[in-house]
Order: C-alpha cells, then structure tokens, then sequence
C-alpha cells in the first residue's frame, strides 16, 4: 500500500466514542467459547467419572486451555479495537489494538490449532491403530509434523518487520513489513486445511471395514466427520484471506475521504465476520465434533438410567393397584 496526500482529508478522532460500535461479533466469539468449552468440560467430567480416560482426553486439556485463551484475546480485541465503529470514530489508537490482535492472532493460531489436531490423532489412534501398522505409523508421523508445524509458523512473524514492533504501527508497518507476513499466513492457513483434510479422510477405510450394518457405519462417520470438520471453515478462511490480500476495494465509497485511509485496510470493518469469527467457529467446531462421541456415551448412559427409573416406577405403580384391588376385593367379600 503507498502513502495517500491527507490534505484536505477528515482527520483520526482523538478521543474514543463506542456510541456507535456493534458488538455482535465479540458478543458471538464469548458464546461460541463458552459453549465449545462447556462440551469439552463436560466430556472430561463423564470419562473421568467412568474411568475412560484416554491418552486423548488428557492431549485435549492443554487444547481446551489454549482455546480459551484463544477466545479472551479474541474478544479483548474486539472489544478495544474500532471492529464495528464507522471509520470517523476510530482513534489512532484503536488502529494499534486492532494490527495487535491480528499478529497475537497469527502468534497463537499454530499453537492452538494444532493442540487440537494431537487430540483428535491420539483419539484415531485409540480406535484405528491396534492391529494397523499403516495407521499406527501414518499418526506417529502426523503427530512429529504438528510440531515442525508450530515451530515454524511461530518463528516466521517474527521476520516480517524490522523492528517486529512496526507490525502493528499503521504507519511505519507500510515501509518497514515485508510480505513475508502476508505469504506466511497464507501458508499457515494452507498447511492447516490440510492437515484437516487428512484428518477428514483418515478414518474412511477403517470405519468401511467395521463389522456393523451399514446404517450403523454411516453413523459412526457422521461422529468422525464432524470432529474433523474445521477443514470447511478453514477452506472458506483461506479463501477469503485470499482474495482480501489482492482486492482492496472499500466497501464503503466514503472511504477516501478519511486520512484513516492512508494506511489502513479498506475492508477493516469487515474483518470481524471475514477474519474473527471464521478463526472461531474453525476450533469451536473442532473442540465440539471431537467431543460427540463421549457425548454420545453420556447421553445412551443417561438415557439407559431414565429407563430403568420409568420401569421402576412403572412397576411400584402396578403392584400399588394391584394391591388396591386386592384390598377392594377383599372388603367386598
């Protein structure tokens, strides 16, 4: 992006003003955390309870921890930067916050995601690697890849500015960032949707050789894919960081009237549905799909204890009214 002559343009705000903020898209990332971290919770509550506990029950722990950090940093910068506000309201300042949250992000995505990845790799293992030497190994190597996979992506934003702290100054970021950053997110979230391809496709063969009716196995990998299905929203998430790194149209045609415009990314005030809420629904979908098959135990468990309750019931109200016409027989006689 190159300099814009701000004469004559409206100038940044100093003080800031949330009159006008829409908040939906910090509002959406609290309840898509809150509800995925309920789920997992719930799952380690019940496995713990019945003594299930598996190698990937304990891998989905620092997952989960790291999903919640996830969603506080998120809401944290969408609550302070000027996400949701017209562009004549937002502060310099609120500029900073928001280029801060979007390399915090880039820092943070590696680890998280591919927490969440181990967790569901040591899952397939538990279930498909005991007598498959092609699986045991396939997961032993996919696991050694997700950390070549963290540490290279958690070097990488390091080089994209000189000095690293020009990668959230709106200003100094035009000359002093490279587009190592830019291609480097693009690889990140290429290397991400295939990893969650793989795990998408994994199970397939194993789940067509299981010993059940068809109808039963159609079930099983509906439970599998859901648990991998992040890959479609990280495939929409790519697409989208494409085509905004190449297409700098504003959506707003008011958009050269600010200095704001000077150095800043005319899609901005889409970046809460185009960015934020994509990054969140990817782990939240992760974190709940990878749960449903402990869910699924939870709830035939509960349903089963229901059932003995209503027969119990059921019975103790049959002898009663048995024993009431005995009763009533008896005092007519």
């Amino acid at each position: 992006m190159s300099y814009i002559n701000t004469t004559n343009l409206i100038p940044i705000p100093l003080e800031i003003d949330n009159n006008h903020k829409d908040y939906s898209i910090a509002i959406a990332i609290i309840v898509l955390g809150i509800v995925a971290s309920l789920v997992v919770f719930v799952r380690l509550a019940y496995r713990y309870s019945t003594k299930r506990l598996g190698i990937d029950d304990y891998a989905m722990i620092p997952a989960v921890m790291f999903y919640i950090a996830w969603t506080a940093m998120a809401a944290y910068f969408n609550l302070h930067s000027g996400i949701g506000k017209p562009i004549e309201e937002i502060t310099y300042g609120e500029f900073i916050i928001f280029f801060k949250g979007i390399f915090v992000a880039a820092w943070m995505y590696p680890l998280m995601s591919a927490s969440i990845r181990v967790s569901i790799l040591l899952f397939y293992r538990r279930i498909f690697a005991k007598g498959y030497l092609f699986y045991s190994s396939t997961i032993w190597i996919l696991l050694a890849l997700q950390g070549a996979y963290v540490i290279a992506f958690e070097i990488i934003p390091g080089f994209s500015c000189h000095p690293i702290a020009d990668a959230w100054d709106p200003v100094n970021r035009i000359t002093n960032c490279s587009d190592l950053y830019i291609n480097a997110t693009e690889a990140l979230y290429s290397t991400s949707l295939a990893f969650d391809v793989i795990l998408l496709i994994f199970p397939i063969y194993a789940i067509s050789r299981l010993q059940m009716p068809l109808k039963k196995r159609l079930g099983v990998f509906v439970i599998f894919i859901l648990g991998a299905a992040a890959g479609i929203v990280a495939a929409y998430k790519l697409r989208i960081f494409v085509y905004e790194t190449t297409h700098w149209e504003p959506t707003d045609p008011s958009w050269w009237n600010f200095e704001a415009a000077a150095y800043n990314l005319p899609q901005y005030n889409d970046y809460g549905k185009t960015f934020w809420i994509p990054s969140q629904v990817e782990p939240t979908v992760a974190m709940i799909g990878t749960s449903l098959p402990a869910l699924l135990q939870l709830y035939a468990s509960a349903s089963l204890q229901f059932s003995k309750i209503c027969s119990h019931h059921d019975r103790k109200r049959v002898q009663q009214w048995w024993l009431k016409c005995i009763r009533q027989r008896q005092s007519e006689i």
